[in-house]
């Protein structure tokens, strides 16, 4: 449809409606008004009953303020329609009018649309929640809430970053939390004087340490060799812990793990001590 075709249509349906306003008699407008003052009561008494409703179900706050705002709009169009059709206006022409009006709005706010389907997808599809800690590209933080336009993410530093839900919803995103557990991978670096099994020793008696660490099964704190380079032995610590618990191991784990070597008399050597995040069921 073009754009003159459009604004002809726009101003016939706007004629047929001005046209059936003026043969309207003043009960005709008492009745519409009585409709209109009744129909907003019933509206909000529904309203009230269908908020207590969505909060006994398990939905996301976002997904129910959302289906809360979209069935209060559609009620409100009802029940003008129904006044509108007590006032003789041409429903057809009505709902052609408001037709051409949506698509005029649309065509204007596509990329508000846009990121409104995106956040209606992320709320139903729940690929992360409030409180999940996300990574996604050139951002990553703990998701403080979800709205149908913008995800608030808190990056480690404290800023709020509002990443617009169209961008999420198109790229790979690692959610850290979806699992109930987290790996945390510790390399180190030793001379060859060291005997492995003391080093290794060494490592899991960090990993035990640390409180918030699973400490017995499969996940339990594990230390091996992972490379012999030229100027020492590289070992691996690998501990799992709770996904929310993770940045209480982060910096006490390497701590823990220059200390237990240190009481054993076992010196770093060159090389930046490593830590690696994994993920886990």
């Amino acid at each position: 449809m073009t754009e003159t075709t459009m604004m002809d249509a726009q101003a016939i349906d706007a004629q047929a409606v001005a046209q059936a306003l003026d043969k309207v008699s003043f009960e005709g407008w008492v009745s519409a008004g009585v409709t209109l003052l009744i129909g907003i009561v019933a509206i909000r008494i529904l309203m009230h009953l269908a908020a207590r409703a969505l909060k006994r179900l398990p939905l996301d706050r976002a997904l129910s303020g959302f289906l809360h705002s979209a069935a209060q709009i559609v009620l409100y169009i009802v029940l003008g329609t129904m006044v509108a059709g007590q006032l003789g206006v041409p429903v057809t022409s009505l709902v052609a009018l408001l037709s051409l009006f949506a698509l005029a709005i649309s065509l204007s706010i596509q990329n508000v649309l846009a990121n409104v389907v995106s956040g209606m997808v992320i709320l139903t599809a729940k690929p992360f929640a409030a409180g999940d800690y996300i990574e996604l590209t050139g951002a990553q933080g703990e998701v403080e809430s979800i709205d149908l336009m913008y995800t608030h993410l808190v990056m480690p530093d404290g800023k709020l970053v509002l990443v617009p839900n169209q961008e999420l919803a198109g790229q790979r995103i690692t959610n850290h939390y979806k699992s109930p557990l987290r790996r945390m991978d510790v390399t180190v670096r030793v001379g060859y004087a060291h005997e492995n099994a003391a080093v290794t020793a060494a490592l899991r008696r960090a990993g035990q340490r640390m409180p918030d660490v699973v400490k017995e099964g499969e996940k339990a704190p594990f230390a091996a060799v992972s490379e012999y380079g030229e100027t020492g032995v590289t070992f691996l610590l690998r501990v799992w812990m709770p996904s929310q618990r993770y940045w209480d191991v982060y910096y006490p784990l390497l701590d823990a793990v220059r200390e237990e070597l240190a009481r054993d008399g076992i010196a770093l050597t060159s090389g930046t001590t490593r830590v690696e995040i994994g993920r886990g069921e």
